[in-house]
């Protein structure tokens, strides 16, 4: 499986028909192309965990969750982070979304923390103090190690990444 959309543009051509074999070249080449960079290489999938979700600050009109996160690169290569994009639910009602950049790497065979903040409007017209389950759901979004991956990527064309989630429950007192 490609680790990176492989991806042939249509062409027409001034006649009705398309001309099939114009359309098979340019296929062959963006084929070829990928596979010299090494952009359909066999790479595992990392992973990301929450490993905490804690109160960081509280006022009468908000509470600001930080949940730490732990990716793991099983790869042997690094693979850049670039954005991070999470929603919080309490009880069931989406309470917030963000969009972070990441600002970090996975580290070869390693793992690399980052910390995701979730702003819950408290008190009237938020969320009463209390104890309630919470879902937090999102995905961090990465690069492969080429031009040509970077290129696809800046081009919304392949955007490797990686899920989170995590349920539990969060005091609000």
């Amino acid at each position: 499986m490609c680790s990176v959309l492989c991806y042939a543009p249509r062409v027409k051509t001034a006649h009705r028909k398309r001309d099939s074999s114009a359309v098979g070249l340019v296929f062959v080449g963006v084929l070829a192309g990928v596979l010299l960079l090494g952009g359909c290489s066999r790479r595992a999938t990392p992973s990301a965990v929450v490993t905490d979700a804690s109160i960081r600050d509280r006022t009468a009109e908000a509470a600001v969750i930080e949940f730490a996160i732990e990716t793991t690169n099983p790869n042997d290569i690094e693979l850049p982070m670039r954005d991070v994009v999470y929603t919080l639910s309490i009880e069931g009602e989406r309470v917030f979304s963000g969009r972070r950049d990441a600002q970090a790497t996975m580290p070869r065979g390693g793992t690399q923390e980052i910390t995701l903040p979730a702003v819950v409007p408290m008190g009237e017209g938020g969320v009463m103090p209390g104890v309630y389950r919470y879902t937090l759901k999102g995905r961090v979004f990465y690069s492969l190690p080429s031009q040509l991956a970077d290129v696809l990527f800046d081009a919304k064309l392949s955007r490797p990444s990686v899920m989170i989630a995590d349920e539990g429950e969060i005091d609000l007192r």
